[in-house]
Parts: structure tokens; sequence; C-alpha cells
């Protein structure tokens, strides 16, 4: 048997920082990473458009989670009983993901190390998972086709693509990283392209710094397609059908679901056969997880390095001392309330820290973002602070 079977919740502290931007539910219905509730509603839709050309029983069905990051999404997809494929190109991913999996008891999930750029990360499968990888490839085509190589009848694209109007791409989110424009030609067809600057350190960790979690492996530049190529090409390579389902113009961003035969009209999916955990009531799940932090933090016998702004920063102090918890080093950050959070200025504060630090911020999130690219602390504590906006309550 895995060792990762024989584990408690306790044990998340082991497989160090989360890099997750959606929290997953854990057995005792408190979040993970706890500082996270926005719910990731991609694998529902990826269901139920799924369903439309479903010809085999969710049980016999099959998936490919693409970039899957923790397995939050690849757990998501497994919700109907299905088999899902989670195929990860940063291995400390892969090791919590299969964790996780093996903690709220989803075993037919499947994570591997894998790169997109090889073919062998593409089973035959029913459905591919396609979120937030494409936009960060050099060969977006190759994905596409090792995609529809892959995928029976169904798969579901969220990405980012570039805009033909500059006016339009002016005001986009990403405006700076655009650079030229150009055309591939894909057996005579005609794929409009645009160069998108990636992090310019090729390297995954370097000096107490690592590489974004969500951005490319060891690429300094991405080519986005337009989206109408996108479904050109998708046509191209078998999947005649294709519906968009949410567009982001201000990123820009669009989820886009393609059918190798015509769809059925979307019908409600019907409960889950295999539901994740339900998560408690915020303020229930963060005074469960600030206990769970704060009986690790006492039994690991360190420090820790607190660091925050006001008015939250005191009363973080006061809990932990007030458990008996020895405060190493306190470190006030300029700025009040949710006023931005700027990673170089984060950087610059914690320059030469390492260890367990707990952070006080209204904005915790972007905080714990910051901190996490520097890749100098085991474990960050949101929760404390976090539970102390409950007082009273």
């Amino acid at each position: 048997m895995n060792a990762v079977n024989n584990m408690a919740i306790s044990d998340i502290y082991s497989f160090g920082v989360s890099h997750n931007p959606f929290p997953l539910t854990l057995p005792d219905g408190t979040y993970y990473p706890d500082y996270i509730t926005t719910v990731d509603t991609r694998p529902i839709e990826f269901l139920t458009h799924f369903n439309r050309v479903r010809s085999n029983p969710w049980s016999d069905s099959t998936f490919l989670d693409l970039g899957c990051s923790e397995g939050s999404t690849t757990m998501g997809l497994a919700q109907m009983g299905s088999t899902v494929y989670g195929v990860e190109g940063r291995a400390e991913g892969v090791n919590r993901a299969r964790f996780l999996a093996s903690l709220i008891d989803f075993d037919r999930t499947h994570f591997s190390v894998g790169n997109v750029n090889d073919p062998a990360s593409y089973p035959e499968v029913d459905g591919v998972f396609n979120a937030g990888i494409l936009y960060h490839l050099e060969d977006p085509v190759l994905c596409l086709e090792r995609c529809a190589s892959s995928a029976r009848s169904f798969i579901y694209l969220d990405t980012g693509h570039s805009l033909d109007d500059d006016e339009l791409l002016k005001q986009t989110k990403f405006a700076a990283n655009f650079g030229e424009r150009f055309t591939i030609d894909y057996n005579g067809l005609k794929l409009n392209a645009m160069n998108f600057a990636e992090p310019s350190d090729r390297e995954e960790k370097q000096e107490g710094r690592r590489r974004g979690p969500r951005s490319g492996i060891g690429n300094s530049n991405s080519i986005w397609l337009s989206q109408q190529s996108a479904i050109d090409l998708m046509i191209e390579l078998g999947f005649p059908y294709h519906e968009t389902i949410r567009a982001k113009l201000h990123i820009p961003r669009y989820r886009t679901v393609f059918f190798r035969e015509k769809p059925r009209d979307v019908e409600p999916l019907g409960n889950l056969r295999k539901p994740l955990p339900t998560p408690a009531p915020r303020q229930i799940a963060i005074r469960n997880a600030r206990d769970r932090d704060i009986a690790y933090i006492k039994s690991s016998r360190q420090s820790v390095t607190v660091f925050g702004r006001e008015p939250l920063l005191s009363g973080t102090i006061a809990d932990l001392q007030a458990n008996e918890i020895s405060v190493g080093e306190v470190i006030r950050f300029p700025g009040t309330g949710k006023d931005f959070i700027a990673s170089g200025a984060v950087a610059t504060a914690l320059n030469g820290r390492s260890g367990l630090i707990v952070i006080a911020f209204e904005d915790q999130k972007t905080a714990a973002h910051r901190i996490m690219l520097l890749d100098t602390f085991s474990y960050i504590f949101t929760s404390i602070a976090t539970s102390s906006t409950f007082a009273g309550q």
C-alpha cells in the first residue's frame, strides 16, 4: 500500500506551500488552501457539456486533465464516478495531488508528471480538459493536434486568445505582454497568432525565488492563437461543432467546447455520483483550520515570522503568544487594509527569511501568492489572522 494512504489531514504541512489557485475541501470541511474560497466552476461545466455527447455510462467514461496542478480540477472532473488522468509538469504538484486524492478517497484519479509536448501525456480518453495551459505553450497547434487525437468526442478549452483589434488589445489585462503578430500556415489553413512574453528567467528555481507555478515551464515566450483560428483549427482536426460558453475580453480569455458529433441540448447534470467533500460554513472552516495550524506550529517547536498590516497584525501576534508560540520576527508591511501588495516590495521585506511564516493581511490570497514565489518558507499560515475577522460574531 502506498504510504500516502496512511496520512492524516495534518500531513498537508509536510507537502509545503500550496500553489493551487482554487480551493479543495478536505474531509473535515476546511478549505485547502484556506485563504481561497473562489469555487472553480469549470469541472461542472465540462461534465455538463460532455454529457451532451456522452454515449457510455459515467463509470465507463474517461477524461484527461492537462496541466492539472495539485489535482483539484482532476477531482472535480471525477465527481460522476469517471476515471480521470491528471498530467502536470511540476512534480511537487503531482505529489500534493496524489496525497489530496488519497485523503478524500478519490481512487479513480491518476496523476503523473509529464510534459504536454510529449505524446505519452495524451492517453485515449472520451474528453480532454485543456484549461489554463494552451496559452503558456510555444506550440499550441501541436497541443491541439494531440488533444484531438486523444479525445474521442469532446474537448473543453479555456485559454487566452489574441485579438485582431489593436485598440481592444491595448485595453486588456496582459497588453504589455503581447508581441508581434504573425500567421501560421497549417496545411494551407492560415492561423492568426501573436507572441506573448512569459517570465524571462527559464529556470524553475533560482536563488530563493521560483518561477510562477501558473506560467510556462522552461520557455520565455508563448504563442496565443486568435479564437477564430483555434476554432478553424479544431474543425480541421475533426471537431466541427463548437460553442463559446464564456468570454472575458479584458484578459482576453474564452471558454469554448468542441464536439466531434452534433451535440444534444444542454440538460441538468443531476446528482453527482462521487461528490467532493462538503465545505463547512466559512467561519467554522477557518476556525477549524486555525486550530489545526496552531497545533502544528506548537508541535514543530519553531519560532515564526509574522508579516502583515494593522489591525490584523497585532491581533495575530496576540493569538500566537496566547498559545505559547514563539514569535521570532515581526515585519510590518506599508499600507493599510486592502492596499495593493506589490510583489517586489514583499520580496524586499522578506529577503533572507525562511521557515514558518504567519501572514496578517486583509487580502490574504494576494499576500500568500507573493510569498509563494519566494520559495523560501516551508509553510504559509493564513487562518490565524483570518479567524480574527470572525471574532465576536
